[in-house]
């Protein structure tokens, strides 16, 4: 054998042999597990891949707002119904939808007149504060003259100004849990301005003729929650709803409620709560129908 052949055999062995205690080394899956004690390089942190220990959710998967990140963001509220169109603004920061802080705005539109309304807004797991004005401008309802009782011809007169008012209100929901559901809770206190000395309007919200300033309001209720994440619920609830200076008149009015969750973006809402007891007779504009329809919800990330 050539000596240049001899040579190049040779260095090819003592390769082999060199490598070979190396690979023994650091195999570690025979059956005597790993020869070498030498450690291992550090696994990079979660961190590195974008999420943390605490939050390995897709966020395109989450099943509720609550599974959000916290986090300054504007969010955005459309309700659609029969009757009306109530689309709504929100900056804040924290998870939207259920647990932040910051401003609320949105325009008021239906058949009856445009509005708007603006507040600042705190909402926890299971208690809303809201506190702001709201500006109604009516095509159909007048400021009224003052008298015990009003029938439905009264309110729809048109004999005088077009109502514009502005109603300072603060207000706030919570809820408890008790056995298969929840017990709700409302109570917001409203100073209704921009009304003629000597005369009553009809409040569009409140759904009640007042003799300004001052209406007071308190709801409560029980829900049952259902469904694979008690996401949906029905129930019913009960409204007093009192205007002090009007002969300390009361309203009462009571009814079922209803949510069904589709996704954390969609629901189907339904507010049924007609007149029991009231010093008018109004029919069904002094009910509490201001739910009948869709709700879409989105976020900024």
């Amino acid at each position: 054998m050539p000596t240049k052949r001899r040579a190049l055999l040779a260095m090819a062995v003592l390769a082999a042999v060199t490598a070979a205690p190396r690979a023994r080394a650091t195999d570690s899956g025979g059956s005597n597990g790993p020869i070498s004690d030498a450690p291992l390089p550090p696994e990079p942190p979660p961190e590195a891949y974008g999420y943390s220990p605490d939050n390995l959710i897709d966020t395109s998967m989450r099943r509720s707002w609550n599974e959000g990140r916290t986090r300054a963001f504007y969010a955005g509220t459309l309700d659609v119904g029969w009757t009306y169109l109530r689309p709504r603004l929100s900056l804040g920061y924290g998870k939207p939808f259920a647990n932040w802080f910051g401003i609320d705005v949105n325009p008021i539109v239906s058949g009856n007149g445009l509005g708007g309304y603006g507040g600042l807004r705190l909402a926890l797991p299971r208690l809303d504060l809201r506190l702001g004005p709201r500006f109604f401008y009516s095509f159909t309802r007048e400021y009224l003259t003052p008298q015990n009782s009003y029938n439905r011809l009264d309110l729809d007169s048109t004999a005088g100004n077009p109502a514009r008012i502005i109603t300072l209100e603060a207000e706030f929901e919570a809820s408890v849990p008790a056995g298969p559901g929840d017990i709700i809770g409302l109570g917001s206190v409203s100073y209704v301005t921009n009304v003629p000395e000597g005369q009553y309007v009809f409040e569009e919200t409140l759904r009640v003729i007042v003799d300004p300033p001052l209406v007071w309001r308190a709801r409560g209720g029980y829900v049952f929650r259902f469904g694979s994440f008690r996401q949906h619920s029905v129930g019913l609830v009960a409204d007093v709803v009192n205007v002090p200076r009007r002969d300390d008149s009361t309203t009462v009015r009571a009814g079922p409620v209803i949510r069904i969750v589709l996704s954390r973006r969609v629901e189907v809402r339904g507010t049924f709560v007609p007149t029991i007891k009231s010093p008018d007779h109004i029919g069904l504009v002094g009910g509490d129908f201001t739910e009948l329809g869709f709700r879409y919800r989105w976020a900024s990330d």
